[in-house]
């Protein structure tokens, strides 16, 4: 073989591996994309629902609409306890929900005296947006929310303290890399790196070769968030003295305690008021249940049971008139109440930051 065939070969190769790599970022993203607009598809209300929607509330709770822009969307936001002065506290709900879903702790905090607001993130519930976008949205959401508060002079007076959960579990923590007032935040089951949660969970449907998709995950996050993709929660809460509660349970099974979690990198905090509360009683030491009452789970086990039932005697096709019989008897104030050790936790851990 001659020099001039030998170095055609060369060519030839690099340039066919070189095709192969183009073509397989190229289908890599997009997969990547198909995969990210349906985990961060839009949240939506699910009715009827066995949980609490404002309609079964609204007597006893009123409620004013507020609307403030993040980004280039219109976020729907909810003001509770108008008349309350204790503090405001700002909730941050979780992925595949809405304000809605924590109106059992927002009415549990109104009725102990404090202002609650509340809103959608962006592509949730009543808020503007194709979708949620991705894991980052909920910290900028909550600083747009916290930036509409600081101007309105309704809240000049009042300690501002922060509650959120899972994806909002992330955002009170991370959120402490911005320039806002806090008073105190609480963590519920939140994950310390979009970045490092995105790949766990892509572990679990992809195994080992999510590796190989990492940076193509990136990339495209990167384009998306830019430099606000690497925000972290530890970088916050080592950005401030602001005290901060972070709250796991011992067997969450969605964001796992010696994985993702915030509290699984505790030798890397240095703030010096962060306090810990591992949840550990068995069935209320998952992501979702850390903060119900033992009762409402036995409760919701019963229904759950009633629906299988009806699920299997109608083949998985429950007529719509059984299926509203079914939710018009069931209890919400069993299903929705709260575990009062938990939540009397939160509330000495706010009066404690207040003092």
């Amino acid at each position: 073989m001659n020099r001039m065939n030998f170095k055609k070969i060369i060519i030839i190769a690099v340039v066919s591996i070189l095709a192969i790599l183009v073509i397989f970022s190229i289908v890599s993203f997009i997969v990547v994309k198909v995969n990210f607009d349906d985990v961060f598809s839009r949240s939506q209300r699910q009715e009827p629902s066995g949980f609490y929607l404002y309609e079964d509330v609204k007597k006893d709770y009123e409620r004013e609409l507020i609307s403030f822009e993040s980004g280039e969307n219109t976020l729907q936001g909810y003001l509770y306890g108008a008349e309350n002065t204790k503090g405001l506290v700002v909730v941050s709900h979780g992925l595949g929900g809405g304000a809605d879903s924590y109106l059992p702790e927002i009415m549990y905090f109104v009725d102990n005296g404090y202002r609650v607001f509340a809103y959608d993130n962006t592509g949730c519930f009543s808020s503007e947006g194709d979708n949620c976008v991705g894991l980052v949205q909920s910290v900028l959401d909550l600083d747009a929310a916290l930036s509409f508060v600081e101007s309105d002079e309704r809240f000049e007076d009042l300690d501002v303290l922060l509650y959120g959960h899972s994806w909002g579990g992330y955002a009170v923590t991370a959120i402490h890399n911005f320039d806002h007032d806090i008073t105190a935040s609480v963590s519920v089951a939140g994950f310390n790196d979009p970045m490092t949660m995105i790949v766990e969970w892509g572990r679990l449907m992809m195994g080992d070769f999510i590796d190989i998709e990492r940076p193509y995950i990136y990339l495209y996050q990167k384009t998306i968030f830019k430099d606000k993709l690497d925000i972290t929660a530890v970088d916050g809460i080592n950005k401030t003295d602001v005290p901060i509660l972070l709250i796991h349970g011992s067997e969450d099974e969605l964001i796992h305690i010696d994985g993702p979690a915030t509290v699984a990198y505790k030798e890397q905090i240095t703030n010096p008021n962060v306090e810990y509360k591992i949840c550990d009683k068995e069935r209320q030491n998952d992501h979702n249940h850390l903060f119900a009452d033992i009762t409402a789970l036995d409760y919701i086990d019963e229904v759950n049971e009633i629906y299988t039932e009806l699920w299997n005697e109608y083949d998985g096709k429950i007529p719509e008139d059984v299926r509203n019989d079914y939710y018009d008897k069931i209890d919400k104030s069993r299903v929705e109440k709260l575990d009062d050790e938990f939540m009397k936790d939160v509330l000495d851990f706010y009066e404690r930051a207040m003092k």
